[in-house]
């Protein structure tokens, strides 16, 4: 939540994409950065935010 570019659509496919945000928060950067839409960039800002805690 709260990731810029990443809106109720895209983080609903980025979860199915990965089966789960479980699945999604073990993802590295360059997994994330594979899935449909996501750039490099909004791949590790996905990453950091799910990771900052």
């Amino acid at each position: 939540e709260g990731v810029a570019g990443v809106g109720p659509t895209r983080r609903r496919d980025l979860l199915k994409h990965f089966g789960g945000l479980q699945e999604l928060s073990r993802a590295s950067i360059d997994e994330i950065a594979k899935a449909p839409g996501i750039s490099k960039k909004l791949a590790e800002s996905i990453y950091a935010n799910l990771h900052s805690e």
